[in-house]
């Protein structure tokens, strides 16, 4: 354990007056790159406001109010997995590779004229097949179910949804100048950032889990007015 012992002055009118306490170093470090490296998720929430909504909506059949409650259970789940995956160091270097090749954060300043094109889609399926590999047609059909829209427009939803979580991520990990094993670290505290402001983040995850048998049910987690619906999009 490691000590640092820090000696303020503060310079009054009449006098000098020393004042000494000790930090953790530790614990301090922690607690800055905690603030410092942490909200990927509120960042990719800033980032898609009404207008995307309403493109993305458009897009599917204008099922906005489904919509919504379909991006407010995948973005948590695509950095849940992200965080999955990157728990061995090999997956870790692969996506560090991935994220340093395509994904530096450029997209999120032009999402409105990404959503839809057919490149933005192709690159997120491709996301897709790695992060979520064979589980990608139990979270749609999961999220389908309980949003009451087709797989197929899960689907598309998270295949949109897929660049932007990485380009989130990409931006994290370039502007903290983070290597394989801080960007371990980074999914792992940001998990649980997530897990602060979504209670229901752990029970999504079962999703990501489940074999397909119905064994996992949603609804009640993305029905209107839930607490996670209501902490992705303001009312």
């Amino acid at each position: 354990m490691i000590d640092l012992s820090i000696n303020l002055s503060l310079l009054t009118n009449s006098s000098l007056h020393n004042w000494s306490y000790t930090v953790n170093l530790n614990t301090l470090l922690t607690y800055l790159q905690e603030i410092i490296m942490s909200g990927i998720f509120d960042l990719i929430k800033n980032s898609i406001g009404d207008s995307v909504m309403n493109q993305v909506s458009q897009q599917i059949g204008g099922n906005k109010e489904g919509v919504q409650r379909a991006v407010a259970a995948a973005v948590p789940m695509l950095l849940s997995a992200l965080q999955k995956n990157a728990r061995s160091e090999s997956g870790a270097q692969s996506l560090a590779n991935a994220l340093e090749k395509d994904h530096d954060g450029g997209i999120l300043g032009n999402l409105g004229g990404l959503f839809g094109q057919s490149q933005n889609q192709s690159m997120g399926e491709k996301i897709l097949g790695h992060v979520l590999g064979g589980r990608q047609q139990n979270v749609s059909q999961q999220l389908g179910k309980a949003t009451g829209m087709g797989g197929a427009d899960i689907t598309k939803i998270l295949a949109s949804l897929a660049p932007v979580v990485m380009g989130a991520v990409g931006k994290a990990k370039r502007e903290n100048n983070l290597g394989v094993s801080g960007l371990q670290d980074l999914l792992s505290r940001e998990r649980q950032a997530i897990k602060k402001q979504q209670p229901n983040l752990s029970f999504l995850e079962k999703a990501l889990d489940g074999d397909g048998d119905g064994d996992v049910d949603l609804s009640d987690v993305l029905k209107k007015g839930s607490g996670l619906l209501a902490g992705f999009f303001k009312r």
